[in-house]
């Protein structure tokens, strides 16, 4: 079980790290950031994020899904089995931090 003083905690000394915390990694605001515009297939988002190997693509991806920020729907194609994932309704709570998040970075890359 896990305690909920320390979430509590972080809550109180800074929300953001909540935020920050779910999306945080090299790869997890990259995944999210690709799905702002609809859903993708594992595939596609191997070949979106070059550099990003199967098993931390999967393994990201598998997190983001526990944390109950994307879906991933199956189906078969041509005798093999084809995941794509997509936003929650959750999840897309997160889509205008990002933007922001975006935009902030475009404005002060330059710094």
């Amino acid at each position: 079980m896990v305690s909920t003083a320390g979430a509590e905690a972080k809550m109180i000394d800074c929300p953001a790290l909540v935020t920050i915390q779910l999306v945080s990694g090299k790869w997890k605001t990259r995944i999210l950031w690709h799905l702002r515009h609809g859903s993708a297939g594992f595939g596609d988002l191997k070949r979106a994020l070059p550099g990003i190997s199967p098993k931390v693509l999967t393994d990201h991806l598998d997190a983001l899904v526990a944390d109950g920020l994307l879906t991933r729907s199956q189906s078969m194609r041509t005798n093999v089995l084809h995941s794509a994932y997509d936003y929650t309704d959750y999840g897309r709570t997160l889509i205008p931090v990002l933007d922001a998040l975006g935009n902030w970075g475009l404005s002060h890359r330059g710094r």
